[in-house]
């Protein structure tokens, strides 16, 4: 992360300078104001950058011709300025391009210092936003490939689901103290949090490239986390030795955290269809209210069991049609 925030701050360095030297020898008015609009810039989401740059772009060419025309007709005035920000800012939030405001504004208040309109002067500021624009955009072409962070995050997370489910499968049989599986949902809540917000940095970090997978991973990953903690609740009766409660923990133990095989999941969702046809055809019917208080709490393991393979299913048949 360190290693990141240097290099971020060292591409804007470069990417002013680089801007404001060109800015320079091609004897730009204003030309330190290239600065800015390179920070800006390169402050936004490299996935938004190409929209964001056009969004500006014309947004530029609106602000320089209504601020032209108004200081053409009414003069350079504070109050002529006023009038340009209230009709540019309003236009702005009526288009919802807020994001461009800043630095047209910026660019006007040139013209309003130099009190004149012209061609040139108008060309002069459009070109200080077209080339503080493009200085941004191939800067911003280099980048820390983050992959192999996003992979160990991925690890940890399959670790600490494998381990949640081995110590879940042994509080079916009474063997687990739920003070462990706590720890465990903790440590997974903080690594799926970390992993999800680098998976963003990672897919922002491409222009045109769909590299979703990451974000889609740990989101699904934290849907599954909250069916896992929602499970804990049935977990704290103390179960009879029934057969049914034998046949979820076989499957509990059995669990596998496969992001990959589609023919994991069906084959998991054939051995719940098959426990769920037990519960409902084969098992014996509860006597006594422990017993129906077991039944009950199971049956809703059960169902938990199977929202954990459906979440995984669709995600691996998403990617696995990419």
């Amino acid at each position: 992360m360190l290693k990141e925030q240097i290099v971020i701050s060292l591409k804007i360095t470069i990417g002013v300078v680089i801007a404001v030297l060109l800015a320079q020898a091609l004897k730009m008015e204003f030309y330190p104001s290239v600065a800015t609009i390179v920070i800006v810039s390169m402050l936004s989401a490299k996935k938004q950058s190409i929209r964001l740059a056009l969004t500006r772009l014309l947004a530029a060419i609106v602000s320089l011709g209504l601020s032209a025309a108004l200081f053409s007709v009414f003069g350079f005035s504070l109050a002529v300025f006023a009038l340009y920000i209230l009709i540019f800012t309003f236009l702005m939030h009526r288009f919802d391009t807020k994001v461009a405001i800043v630095l047209n504004v910026v660019l006007v208040m040139h013209i309003y210092a130099l009190k004149e309109v012209s061609f040139s002067i108008l060309l002069n500021e459009f070109g200080l936003m077209f080339l503080g624009i493009l200085v941004a955009l191939v800067i911003n072409l280099f980048i820390i490939d983050i992959e192999d962070e996003l992979i160990e995050y991925q690890k940890q997370v399959e670790d600490l689901f494998q381990s949640i489910f081995d110590n879940m499968g042994k509080c079916l049989e009474n063997q687990c103290k739920a003070e462990v599986v706590r720890e465990e949902l903790k440590q997974l809540e903080e690594v799926l949090s970390k992993g999800k917000a680098r998976a963003f940095n990672y897919m922002n970090n491409y222009y045109i490239q769909e590299n979703d997978y990451y974000v889609e991973y740990f989101s699904m990953r934290k849907q599954q986390y909250y069916t896992v903690k929602l499970m804990q609740k049935f977990l704290k009766l103390r179960f009879l030795k029934k057969k049914e409660v034998k046949l979820l923990k076989d499957f509990t133990d059995n669990f596998v955290n496969n992001t990959k095989a589609l023919n994991t999941c069906e084959s998991q969702k054939k051995i719940l269809g098959e426990i769920k046809y037990h519960f409902s055809h084969l098992a014996d019917l509860p006597t006594t209210k422990n017993q129906l208080q077991n039944r009950i709490a199971l049956h809703q393991y059960l169902y938990s069991l199977e929202d954990l393979v459906s979440v995984k299913m669709r995600f691996i048949e998403r990617h696995e049609k990419k």
